[in-house]
């Protein structure tokens, strides 16, 4: 759903997509500090890795940003006058970016008008690519989707205010108000936008098919909707979470430590972290059965399905960027 580094004020938000063609485009890095978690008053997040239906997409060190795997509405076919990139969020089939001016630039299908960026919207800080809708929030703070809205999915409660977090999904978008209150609109069948009475303030939060996480402010991981996989059964050894990410039926988290866990379906060995990098991941990003982590020496690493190459990393894509 970003790298993020304490030594920037910039943090990870999280970009889930689509309940159907779920994946969590959200990147974020893990704190260095062994500190309690801030809370929820922090600086918006920019993603910097970013996995979407078959596609994977990481910014490098020099700002470009390359895309692969499935290409087939042009997702990944990357506009050769973008320039550099702060922030990217891979949705089903269209990719977004911010470009280092604050203009935001999506490209890839457009049934829905998900990649038609107002022409009144200004600098843009985060994005969040869902499955037929696009969702960004401004240096101002402010919420905007667009596109499908078909199930109120774009339809931003009018007292939210400022957001520190997000996450579009196939059809519905949760969010975080400057309190730490989670907000969630748009289709809930399953109950993945039914928030727990006692949740309490959280700091990240990501959609999946049919089911949420989210990290309290106390740095607890609590997931609710369906549970069919068991995406929902949190581990009871997780400890501090700094982040989660979850994709169709899986879900994952980032420890404190660098520790990345993964848990539900395993099908496309999606949940299958490296043994030898157990430890050593500073951020991720779930797709729809695949999953991406950026190890300590900003190495990209992706496991699960791959039929079209979203797990191939171009040999020479080098370091992916932190922020």
């Amino acid at each position: 759903m970003a790298l993020r580094s304490s030594r920037s004020s910039a943090r990870a938000v999280i970009s889930s997509v689509p309940a159907l063609c779920n994946s969590t485009q959200r990147t974020y890095t893990v704190p260095r500090s062994s500190g309690r978690p801030s809370g929820f008053s922090r600086p918006i997040t920019t993603t910097t890795l970013s996995a979407g239906l078959h596609h994977t997409c990481a910014i490098k060190t020099d700002g470009q940003l390359v895309c692969f795997g499935g290409n087939s509405s042009g997702q990944c076919t990357v506009p050769s006058g973008l320039g550099p990139v702060l922030a990217v969020s891979a949705g089903c089939s269209h990719t977004c970016a911010v470009r280092a001016d604050g203009r935001l630039v999506c490209f890839g299908r457009n049934s829905e008008g998900q990649c038609n960026v107002p022409e009144s919207m200004g600098p843009v800080a985060a994005v969040s690519a869902g499955g037929y809708h696009t969702c960004v929030v401004g240096t101002n703070g402010q919420l905007v989707c667009f596109g499908e809205n078909h199930d109120g999915e774009c339809e931003v409660p009018t007292d939210l205010g400022p957001v520190h977090a997000m996450s579009a999904g196939m059809c519905r978008t949760c969010a975080t108000g400057a309190d730490g209150r989670l907000f969630c609109f748009g289709e809930t069948p399953r109950g993945q936008c039914h928030v727990p009475s006692d949740l309490g303030p959280i700091r990240d939060v990501s959609m999946g098919a049919g089911h949420t996480c989210a990290v309290t402010a106390g740095g607890r991981l609590v997931c609710f909707g369906l549970n069919n996989y068991g995406q929902c059964a949190t581990p009871t050894d997780l400890g501090m979470t700094a982040a989660t990410s979850v994709g169709k039926y899986h879900s994952c988290v980032l420890s404190a430590d660098g520790r990345l866990v993964c848990f539900g379906d395993n099908f496309e060995g999606q949940c299958n972290v490296p043994s030898d990098l157990y430890y050593s991941f500073l951020a991720m990003s779930t797709g729809l059965r695949h999953t991406c982590a950026v190890a300590m020496d900003g190495q990209l690493v992706c496991f699960g399905e791959n039929y079209q190459g979203q797990c191939n990393v171009p040999s020479d894509l080098g370091p992916v960027l932190t922020m």
